[in-house]
């Protein structure tokens, strides 16, 4: 199973940067989505630490709950896919400057 997350982790970049490249408003679209992630997860992790601080605990129990949230993990894990997007988006802008 590790295996099949760490191919994923490489081909699905991949594949948006191929994808961005043939349909121009997805690029866009994984800007977009990526901004909604990233404040989705904000959002959780800021509920999550005022909810431990109002019950005036602060026992890792207490937050390990968060990484079960499906609003933190979906996020999270499209983010983790776009960032070595966004990386192979640098490496084509760089390569077509020269």
């Amino acid at each position: 199973m590790k295996l099949v997350f760490l191919l994923l982790i490489v081909i699905v970049p991949i594949l948006m940067f191929w994808l961005a490249r043939r349909i121009a408003f997805l690029e866009r679209l994984f800007h977009v989505l990526a901004l909604l992630s990233f404040y989705s997860m904000a959002a959780v992790i800021a509920g999550d630490v005022y909810a431990t601080n109002a019950h005036n605990t602060t026992f890792t129990t207490d937050i390990h709950h968060l990484l079960l949230d499906a609003w933190f993990l979906f996020p999270a894990a499209y983010l983790g896919v776009y960032a070595p997007y966004l990386i192979w988006m640098c490496l084509r802008l760089t390569g077509s400057q020269r």
